[in-house]
């Protein structure tokens, strides 16, 4: 019997997905599990598995169409197995008058694709005359074009214009509006993290947990929130939401963008089984293997460029969050200690809040804190 691909939900409010790439091309043989084709909601990207053993024979959401969860969006039968099984199969979950198949049958329409209006949902001519004229204009809309720009009666080189997934869509939009809509200031702080340098090459070799700067930030963030909870506060409309869990959202880098997958209640986590959270789900991202529950609900997000030899920048907030957390660079720095010249490993905090709900003292003292956390690190392991 065939067996259908279908739009998963990914997430209790997940409605509808977008099928983004194809992994297998009709006729490949599948695995039970294989990865075989991509899809999106507007936040991430995920993978669907084969849901059995046998050949992808046919492919009803096609690249770039929106498709409702429980949707079919291809069908795999077993080897040997006839077409015919397969067009019985679609008819099992495909109303459509006798026109309108014959009108979507000539311009070469899978009817999967189309929502019909008719009764019981049935599929009438003027639904497939109505997705014909709605590609057309997609196409035309969204389709690469090359243009030639000219300044000033120059012809310069040709442009490309394409059109943005999903993912970098909604960084767009969110960033925009956080930019436009939150006075953002932002505070720096130096930091002697030498002893945390120490601290954590000693955890290391001793556990088998291997421990990030990250994951020492983000343990000693919670310590610092605690001091200070206005900065895991939020605003809604006129309205201030004292949030009572510590969710931290750990900023994660994809070869599209950038997605913030959320480690729920970290107040109440050790060092270690932080450490374990943040990498599950950092490796989930890196994987699209993410639901859009683990991208919600963050209060307080950190995003760390050391790795990128980042001396300083502005990171902005993540809303509905108030304040984020920039982690730079590690470097080596001659420093004053005890009348003596001394070589200690610094490191620069940038964090940028929103100044309707944090004053500049409150952010300040959330800073110095965190510094005091971080120089005398120990405490990061009660």
């Amino acid at each position: 019997m065939p067996v259908n691909v279908v739009m998963p939900k990914l997430g209790l409010t997940m409605k509808e997905g977008r099928v983004d790439r194809w992994l297998k091309k009709v006729g490949d043989i599948v695995k039970k599990g294989e990865e075989i084709v991509e899809v999106s909601t507007d936040k991430i990207t995920n993978v669907v598995e084969s849901p059995a053993d046998g050949i992808l024979a046919k492919i009803l959401g096609n690249e770039g169409e929106i498709v409702p969860v429980a949707t079919p969006i291809g069908i795999i039968t077993a080897e040997g197995e006839k077409l015919e099984e397969v067009e019985k199969s679609e008819e099992k979950f495909i109303k459509a008058t006798p026109v309108a198949k014959r009108l979507a049958k000539e311009n070469n329409i899978d009817l999967s694709l189309i929502t019909g209006t008719g009764p019981g949902g049935r599929i009438t001519e003027e639904d497939v005359k109505k997705f014909i004229s709605e590609q057309k204009v997609k196409t035309e809309e969204e389709g690469p074009k090359k243009e030639v720009a000219v300044i000033e009666g120059q012809t310069l080189e040709k442009v490309e214009r394409m059109p943005m997934d999903n993912i970098r869509k909604t960084i767009s939009q969110r960033m925009k509006k956080s930019w436009s809509e939150i006075p953002h200031v932002t505070e720096d702080i130096k930091v002697d993290v030498t002893e945390l340098v120490n601290l954590r090459e000693n955890l290391n070799h001793i556990s088998d947990n291997k421990f990030t700067y990250t994951d020492l930030i983000a343990k000693a963030c919670v310590i610092a929130i605690k001091k200070n909870p206005v900065v895991n506060w939020s605003i809604e409309g006129e309205y201030i939401i004292k949030n009572s869990s510590i969710n931290l959202g750990i900023a994660v880098a994809l070869d599209n963008g950038l997605i913030v997958p959320v480690v729920k209640e970290a107040d109440k986590k050790s060092l270690l089984e932080l450490s374990k959270n943040i990498k599950e789900l950092s490796e989930r991202a890196r994987n699209n293997k993410l639901t859009p529950d683990e991208i919600i609900g963050s209060t307080f997000t950190i995003t760390n460029l050391g790795m990128y030899e980042i001396d300083s920048f502005t990171p902005i907030i993540n809303p509905p969050e108030s304040a984020i957390l920039g982690v730079n660079k590690i470097y080596k720095e001659p420093v004053v200690l005890d009348n003596n010249i001394v070589i200690r490993h610094i490191m620069k905090l940038s964090l940028s809040f929103d100044h309707r709900l944090i004053d500049g003292a409150t952010a300040a003292k959330f800073l110095l804190d965190l510094k005091k956390t971080l120089e005398n690190p120990l405490s990061l392991l009660i």
